[in-house]
């Protein structure tokens, strides 16, 4: 599909649209070559972050009701920091979060309702990394 774009200073059919949307330039081509992409990405990203804090939240307050159950308290509650300290920087690492998301399975044990929630976190940042 050979495209001639308005306001260009185009050499007859020098620019080329594959169907994959690449700009193919077999031809002397005039102007501004750069291409721009809009994609929702971010907004979906900033909706699942979103959730994933709002996971966190609930999984702090469940781990204070239900403390005296946990396996390990205090590794729980350092691992869920380390969580959201992965979490609230520039890009998550998702080698670390499957980490700690293990360690914090261990640290809770087997107390049903604090289960339900690490798991619906692990849900949460799975949607994050796609």
């Amino acid at each position: 599909m050979t495209m001639n774009w308005p306001g260009r200073r185009d050499a007859g059919s020098g620019v080329h649209i594959t169907g994959s949307g690449n700009q193919v330039n077999t031809g002397r081509v005039g102007g501004d070559q750069r291409q721009v992409q809009v994609t929702g990405g971010d907004a979906e990203a900033g909706r699942q972050r979103a959730v994933v804090q709002a996971r966190l939240a609930e999984l702090a307050a469940a781990l204070d009701e239900h403390e005296s159950e946990l396996s390990n308290p205090s590794l729980a509650r350092r691992t869920t920091a380390r969580i959201n300290e992965e979490l609230t920087g520039t890009e998550p690492d998702r080698r670390r979060l499957t980490e700690n998301l293990e360690d914090l399975n261990l640290a809770v044990g087997s107390v049903a309702s604090v289960v339900t929630v690490v798991q619906a976190l692990a849900t949460a940042v799975a949607a994050l990394h796609g």
